[in-house]
């Protein structure tokens, strides 16, 4: 009888994850069916309150919490003891943020040898000075400063999109860089059948034109200027409705008229499905699974021009931009949109045509194996230093 093929040891390490839904939380729920094929998976994570949906053949290890918080965010505790086991078992060690746990993971992958690959989701310095109220600069010090040290640790960084890499070279952050393009389920994520229909069974209704935000809630996603802009429009054209889907940081506009705000769910597509327009008015992105997944419901984005946005959305062609803050220019666009059924709809199959050429969810996947499996037998050191390799997939 053939003996079967004893898998590597891989260990997630995310400060980042479910029941706390955001772009890591979700990447992450795509991609570990997919891991678990490959490799013995092994998750750490915080341990948030709420129902864990259930991973099939991967071990969840989870994280009491701390009392500290930043912006929204409750931390996880420091468990040194615990990481550094964790650690030690692990053939190669891949973080997804820098929070307790990714520090910890980083730390002893370098001390016990550890092959260890991080993903740049987000950049960490403008998240976290934007996510607070007070200390910015602080904060912001602190972190250019010691997340490249952090970096710098890692064999590999997988980032979304090859701009990043200057933007990280400039913090001195010099390992090795892959790019990886994030991708979005379009099978799933998938235009209404019935515009109407979709609006009814979220309990909008029909004749409305939805305006609409999907993701966490966070000062740094600056949805203040989303609903001065929504005022604006709403002052001129009483039937329009702004919907909010997400949790974080209580908004101020709760309990307004003509709002509806959601919280945190896991049936995002029905809520995409209604939106007549998407507005990400973030002032610190990366790539914006967010607008991704609404793209692929053709529903026509604005967004503000930061990290990859400002490249792949172009305007009045998939998508339209406006500038960070700008609450008077983002109401003159959605006014222009309300108006113009035809520019809605143009933009809205553009913009799903970009995410079916551009954001195949597969090849994320497949990219992530081929460069852990390469962690795996050695590979890796065909590349040494700064180097910036650019996906046959982007």
């Amino acid at each position: 009888m053939k003996k079967m093929e004893k898998k590597p040891k891989l260990l997630i390490a995310t400060d980042n994850f479910l029941p706390r839904w955001d772009g890591i939380s979700r990447f992450l729920k795509e991609i570990i069916p997919a891991l678990s094929k490959k490799f013995d998976v092994v998750v750490v994570a915080p341990k948030f309150d709420g129902n864990l949906p259930e991973f099939k053949d991967i071990k969840l290890v989870r994280i009491p919490l701390s009392s500290w918080k930043a912006g929204d965010y409750q931390i996880a505790q420091f468990r040194r003891v615990q990481m550094k086991k964790l650690v030690s078992k692990a053939d190669i060690v891949w973080t997804q943020t820098i929070g307790p746990i990714g520090i910890l993971a980083m730390w002893y992958a370098r001390r016990l040898n550890k092959k260890s690959a991080a993903f740049v989701h987000s950049i960490e310095w403008e998240l976290f000075s934007k996510s607070i109220k007070r200390f910015k600069k602080i904060v912001e010090y602190f972190t250019q400063t010691i997340i490249p040290f952090l970096y710098n640790r890692c064999d590999v960084l997988m980032i979304p999109y090859s701009g990043l890499a200057e933007v990280l070279r400039r913090r001195l952050i010099l390992s090795k860089k892959e790019v990886v393009p994030l991708g979005t389920n379009s099978d799933k994520f998938i235009p209404p059948q019935n515009k109407k229909q979709a609006k009814q069974e979220i309990g909008v209704n029909p004749k409305k034109f939805v305006i609409g935000y999907v993701g966490r809630i966070g000062r740094e996603k600056d949805l203040d200027t989303l609903y001065d802009a929504f005022r604006k429009v709403n002052q001129d054209y009483e039937n329009t409705e702004l919907v909010i889907v997400g949790g974080g940081v209580p908004l101020q506009f709760d309990n307004m008229k003509d709002v509806m705000l959601v919280g945190p769910t896991n049936k995002v597509i029905r809520y995409y499905q209604a939106l007549d327009v998407y507005v990400l008015p973030s002032m610190t992105e990366t790539t914006s699974l967010t607008t991704m997944e609404a793209m692929s419901c053709g529903v026509p984005v604005v967004v503000t021009p930061v990290g990859y946005l400002n490249d792949y959305v172009k305007e009045k062609e998939n998508g339209m931009l406006f500038p960070l803050g700008n609450s008077e220019r983002l109401a003159l666009i959605l006014k222009k949109l309300m108006k113009n059924s035809a520019l809605r709809s143009s933009i809205g199959r553009n913009g799903r045509k970009t995410v079916l050429q551009k954001f195949i969810w597969g090849k994320t996947t497949e990219k992530v194996i081929s460069l852990l499996n390469k962690l795996v037998d050695g590979s890796d050191k065909e590349n040494t230093g700064e180097t910036i390799i650019e996906s046959k997939f982007n």
